[in-house]
C-alpha cells in the first residue's frame, strides 16, 4: 500500500533544510572570495617588489655612470698633468702654443665633466632616498600581506568546521523527508542556488517576486501536493 505524504509536515521540514542549505550557501560564496583575494594580495606585493628592484637598479646604474664620469676625468686630468711637464721639453713656439691650446681644450672637458658628476652626486642621492622607500614599502607589504594570508587561512578553517557541521545537521533532517520530495527540493537548489523553497507573500512569489495565479496561492495553502511558482519554478508554501 503506496504510503501517504504528509506535505504540510515536509514543507515544514524543508523550511529547516533550506534555513541550512542559506548558510552553507553563504558560507561557501565567501570561500570562494579567498583564493581571488590572496592573487590581488599577490599582484600587490609583485608589484611593490618590483618597484623596489627597478629604483635599486636605477641607483646602481647611476653609480656605474657617474664612476665612469670619474674615471674618464682622472684620465683627461693625467693626460693635462703629462702635457704641462711636456711643455717644459718643447723649443718650438708654435709646438708650444699648439699644446696650451690642447690642455685648455682638456681642462674645459674636465670642467664639464665636475659639473656632469656633480650632478649624478644629486640624482643618485634622490635614487638612493626613493630606493630605500620602496625596499620599505615592499618589505612592510609583504608582513601585511603574511599577516592578512594566516587571517585568511584561520577563517578558512573556521568556516570549512561550520559547513562539516551543516551537512551533518542537514543529513539528520533530510532522512526523514519522503525521498521524491527531496529529489525535487535538491534539483531545484542545485539550479537555482540558495532558495528551493519560497514562501508565498500575498499573491507574490517570494523566490522571483513575480505575482502567482489565484489557484496557484489556493494550492499553497492547502499544502495537499507540491505546488512550483510558474515564473522561477521555485517549490512554494502559504500558511493556510
Amino acid at each position: 500500500m503506496k504510503q501517504t505524504v504528509n506535505i504540510k509536515e515536509e514543507i515544514k521540514k524543508l523550511v529547516e533544510v533550506q534555513k541550512l542549505d542559506a548558510e552553507k550557501y553563504d558560507l561557501q560564496s565567501m570561500l570562494e572570495t579567498f583564493p581571488e583575494k590572496i592573487q590581488e594580495m599577490d599582484v600587490l606585493l609583485e608589484a611593490k617588489k618590483n618597484e623596489a628592484q627597478n629604483t635599486g637598479e636605477e641607483l646602481k646604474t647611476l653609480q656605474v655612470l657617474k664612476n665612469e664620469k670619474e674615471t674618464e676625468m682622472q684620465i683627461k686630468e693625467e693626460k693635462i698633468n703629462k702635457h704641462k711637464t711636456d711643455l717644459y721639453k718643447i723649443k718650438n713656439n708654435k709646438e708650444y702654443t699648439a699644446l696650451e691650446q690642447e690642455i685648455k681644450s682638456i681642462e674645459a672637458d674636465v670642467s664639464i665633466l665636475e659639473e656632469e658628476i656633480i650632478g649624478y652626486f644629486d640624482k643618485i642621492e634622490e635614487a638612493r632616498i626613493l630606493s630605500e622607500k620602496n625596499k620599505t614599502a615592499f618589505e612592510m607589504e609583504g608582513k601585511k600581506i603574511e599577516q592578512k594570508k594566516t587571517e585568511i587561512a584561520a577563517e578558512e578553517k573556521e568556516l570549512t568546521e561550520k559547513l562539516i557541521k551543516i551537512d551533518n545537521a542537514r543529513s539528520s533532517l533530510t532522512k526523514d523527508i519522503a525521498p521524491r520530495i527531496l529529489e525535487v527540493y535538491e534539483r531545484i537548489i542545485k539550479n537555482k542556488g540558495r532558495i528551493a523553497l519560497a514562501k508565498v507573500n500575498g499573491d507574490f512569489c517570494g523566490g522571483c517576486n513575480m505575482q502567482l495565479r489565484p489557484q496557484i496561492v489556493n494550492d499553497a495553502k492547502l499544502q495537499k501536493n507540491i505546488v512550483s511558482c510558474e515564473n522561477c519554478g521555485r517549490m512554494i508554501y502559504a500558511q493556510s
